[in-house]
């Protein structure tokens, strides 16, 4: 990317922005306090020149952060931070929620949201931003975390967990929760965890239920929800073992973790 240098009213119009907004500023912003000397035309032309030299990075239409001076060109917010900036009605869940807990530790190039609305996804500096959408019923479980001086909506570890199996039923995302929970059995909330199952649909109660049969984890106050119930379910699409207390298909590949 060619770098340029700012010229003196350049740097002085991002340095008062800065002062007044921090790193995030929109375009009225911008205009506003560009008026003096730039008409709205040259600030339109201004903005396009210094996103283009990486002095200002778009987020979204309207939208941008001012670099740093030793990052100029690159993003330095956290992508949680990013995530709600590009759609404010959506909280970062999934495996991007749990690495802010200290439970995922693999490096992604990927930040899942769960929001109202659908959104196309978002390539912002090599990070992939996508959202899926969900109903109101289950748009619940994320609490506000200040990063970068701005508040952030990330789920809670338990709902994260949840959202991992309702959203996505695969094998690896049923692994990857019994793998957390015995991982982290003794920092989960296991009540709130069974509170956040409550408002979910019986597949997932079922699911949890036996995962939590499997690894030794109590699950009265689950079979609790789904005990007079008479329906079957299935864990994943084309399972065939079946599990009588659960009315639930399920794939023998987990029973392996009966012996942990």
């Amino acid at each position: 990317m060619k770098q340029t240098i700012l010229s003196t009213k350049q740097s002085e119009l991002l340095e008062n922005l800065i002062v007044k907004y921090s790193q995030i500023v929109t375009f009225d912003q911008i205009f506003n306090e560009a008026k003096d000397n730039w008409d709205y035309k040259q600030a339109k032309n201004l903005i396009t020149k210094l996103v283009k030299n990486g002095w200002l990075i778009r987020i979204k239409k309207g939208l941008y952060a001012i670099s740093d001076l030793s990052t100029r060109g690159s993003l330095s917010l956290a992508p949680y931070t990013v995530a709600n900036l590009l759609v404010a009605d959506s909280y970062v869940s999934f495996e991007s929620a749990l690495q802010q807990y200290g439970m995922f530790d693999q490096l992604t190039d990927k930040t899942i949201s769960v929001s109202l609305k659908e959104y196309k996804p978002v390539i912002l500096h090599s990070i992939e931003y996508s959202f899926i959408k969900t109903k109101p019923d289950y748009y619940f479980g994320w609490q506000e975390i200040i990063i970068d001086n701005h508040t952030t909506r990330i789920a809670t570890p338990e709902k994260a967990l949840i959202d991992i199996v309702n959203f996505h039923k695969s094998q690896y995302a049923v692994d990857l929760v019994i793998e957390k929970l015995l991982e982290h059995q003794k920092d989960l909330n296991f009540g709130l965890l069974n509170e956040y199952l409550g408002k979910f649909s019986l597949a997932t109660v079922k699911v949890f239920g036996l995962i939590f049969d499997i690894i030794g984890i109590n699950s009265e106050k689950l079979y609790e929800i789904v005990k007079m119930k008479h329906g079957t379910h299935l864990m994943i699409a084309g399972d065939t073992k079946f599990n009588a207390k659960w009315r639930l298909y399920y794939n023998p590949y987990f029973d392996k973790y009966q012996s942990k």
